[in-house]
């Protein structure tokens, strides 16, 4: 009982200590603080300064409560079904950071919202952040909002709104890194800028957005200056036959992908997409042309060494110039109801570059489609690919193969039954393991 007291007695005077902070932490304190959140075991009554002492819910997280340098620990095997809304900023020295703590055998700090009240403001987040300077990682996201009524108000104002994990526009220098996302409509939706994306494991979500002309997205981008790194993405791609849009049912019975770049706005450039590995999406990019504008200024993309195993396009790059597309491994093998070959590039004059790629290729499967409108001359400078199509030719398309581009088996070390990137390493007696070609060499 004494022990009891005198821990009851710690969390009092911690969350007094915590309450004299007020929404600021005062001049002349510069020691920043640790937070802890316990679902299971936490008191939001406590001070929250300690694992002992921590808080039970996230209704203790208001504006103003974390500063500069501080940190925001999550119990592992913590359960919630609310958003984590951190709206405070760190500094490029002091950045906040949301982590998790305890013992690496129970399970990270899980999260689940169902709740679709944009009118309240509620957009089926489980953490979104709007400040700047801040750190997501080591949580578990899943189950949130999908299968939107196809009469949803707001169109894309609402859209751009979802992700489990959602960096908010306005916001600069956000961190989104080893999250676990399993069967979220939208993974991680970013609409910050100078935004790290990195190390995060996006799965198995096959219901539609929004019915009927949404598939789900892995990873959405809606900003500037933004780097996509060392993500794998896996089953990203729903398939129902009322789905279609498009002119002339372009796209019509499946829809989602990996990785998506929209909302034209804002002009885009500098965006890095890299070492990333997707299987099973409907497609690994697509760069939209029109949304609520048309035609924006998007260019200068440099997507490289990534791994794609997917449906219906490597790349569909509606709209975007002077993007360079360089030592990626693509696969493109399976097909479902939409096929866009590989490359589907339809903007004009848009000069991208396509090199040193490795091209894999199933029967019948296009390689530079450019769209399906022959009437598109985007002059892509091509050179250096390696191509291979094990049933038969590679069928190169309205562009030709390029120049300098190697015609041979990669001779990957287990194509058939690849189940990760490092399946697709060429192996010891390939023609080309010693050429400077493909994601990994």
């Amino acid at each position: 009982m004494t022990a009891n007291i005198a821990i009851l007695l710690t969390c009092l005077l911690a969350g007094a200590a915590g309450t004299a902070y007020g929404n600021s932490v005062p001049e002349g304190v510069a020691s920043p603080k640790t937070l802890y959140i316990d679902s299971e075991y936490g008191d939001d009554s406590a001070g929250g300064t300690s694992p002992e002492c921590a808080w039970a819910s996230f209704a203790n997280i208001s504006e103003g409560v974390l500063s500069p340098g501080d940190t925001l620990r999550i119990r592992r095997g913590s359960s919630f079904s609310e958003t984590l809304l951190i709206e405070d900023s760190g500094r490029s020295d002091a950045r906040i950071v949301v982590t998790d703590y305890g013992d690496k055998s129970s399970p990270a700090p899980s999260f689940t919202n169902t709740v679709f009240e944009p009118e309240k403001g509620r957009y089926g987040n489980c953490i979104r952040v709007e400040g700047s300077y801040v750190t997501v990682e080591n949580m578990y996201c899943h189950h949130t909002v999908a299968n939107l009524p196809e009469s949803t108000e707001g169109g894309f104002y609402v859209m751009w709104e979802l992700g489990a994990i959602h960096i908010a526009g306005g916001t600069d220098s956000c961190i989104v890194r080893n999250n676990e996302i399993y069967d979220c409509g939208v993974g991680i939706k970013s609409n910050g800028e100078h935004v790290l994306i990195e190390g995060n494991y996006v799965h198995d979500c096959n219901r539609v957005l929004k019915k009927w002309n949404w598939g789900p997205i892995g990873i959405w981008l809606g900003a500037d200056w933004q780097e996509l790194r060392y993500n794998t993405i896996i089953n990203y791609s729903a398939v129902d036959p009322h789905i279609g849009w498009g002119p002339d049912g372009y796209c019509s019975g499946a829809d989602g992908g990996a990785i998506e770049i929209d909302d034209a706005r804002f002009p885009k450039s500098h965006i890095e997409i890299h070492h990333n590995y997707t299987r099973d999406c409907q497609g690994f990019m697509e760069v939209t042309w029109t949304d609520v504008k048309k035609n924006p200024d998007y260019r200068n993309f440099h997507v490289h060494h990534n791994v794609s195993d997917d449906y219906q396009a490597f790349v569909a790059l509606w709209c975007g110039a002077g993007c360079i597309f360089e030592n990626n491994t693509i696969i493109r093998r399976k097909t479902n109801p939409v096929e866009w070959g590989v490359f589907n590039i339809t903007k004009n004059n848009s000069k991208n570059i396509i090199r040193d790629n490795i091209i894999v290729t199933g029967k019948d499967i296009r390689i530079f489609l450019t769209g399906h409108r022959k009437k598109a001359v985007p002059n892509t400078v091509i050179d250096g690919n390696v191509y291979w199509c094990p049933d038969g030719w590679p069928i190169y398309g309205y562009d030709g193969p390029g120049t300098n581009f190697i015609l041979a088996d990669p001779g990957f070390v287990n194509f058939d039954n690849a189940a990760g990137p490092d399946d697709f390493t060429p192996g010891k007696d390939s023609l080309i393991k010693d050429l400077d070609k493909g994601a990994i060499n």
